[in-house]
């Protein structure tokens, strides 16, 4: 009933682990569905919006000590393969149902940080990067959802690699680019025909 083949999602998360910035990705996404078990997810793109901690401020006022190197995360890819093992109904508030799907991800692609040194001119760094999560799809309508997930980005930096978990929301508009064939079972449509 609500499978569709195709997904395009607006999403917004946030990042709490990075050392210097409060990091918050606006992504934008398309998956193909294959069927109701296996989903690609071709491309995430995330820009990523920053705010910067105190702690930087705190080393210089009270240590007196300056980072020489800061990596701002500006820019993520990311390509997933999603398995979806699980599918159910709830009752809310016993009036009215909420149809939802539980599902995993993995796969990779590349985070850029913007390397800010203490002295002399910024640079980009580009760093291999691994994606996995959990997600769990709330359907609003047939082809509308609501994604809450939970991901897990490992980016492999030049100097050290780092693990980045965020939480996030995004919100899903599905469709077909053709009508899909609709399979008759003869029970129902014997059942239909008493019905009406």
């Amino acid at each position: 009933m609500f499978h569709r083949t195709h997904e395009i999602s607006l999403g917004f998360g946030y990042i709490a682990n990075d050392d210097f910035y409060n990091v918050f990705p606006l992504s934008l996404g398309y998956t193909l569905h294959f069927n109701e078990l296996f989903a690609w997810e071709v491309a995430r793109g995330h820009y990523i919006f920053n705010r910067e901690k105190d702690l930087k401020q705190d080393l210089e006022e009270d240590f007196g000590v300056t980072p020489s190197v800061i990596r701002e995360p500006k820019y993520a890819v990311h390509s997933h393969i999603v398995l979806k093992p699980l599918y159910g109904k709830d009752i809310f508030r016993n009036r009215s149902v909420i149809n939802h799907e539980t599902y995993l991800f993995a796969g990779g692609g590349a985070a850029i940080y913007e390397k800010q040194f203490s002295v002399g001119d910024s640079e980009n760094e580009i760093a291999p990067s691994v994606s996995i999560g959990a997600g769990q799809k709330i359907f609003i309508k047939k082809n509308i959802a609501l994604n809450i997930e939970l991901r897990d980005w490992l980016n492999f930096r030049g100097d050290k690699t780092i693990n980045n978990f965020w939480f996030g929301f995004s919100l899903g508009y599905r469709f077909n680019l053709s009508a899909r064939k609709a399979e008759k079972d003869e029970t129902m449509e014997k059942l239909k025909k008493y019905l009406r």
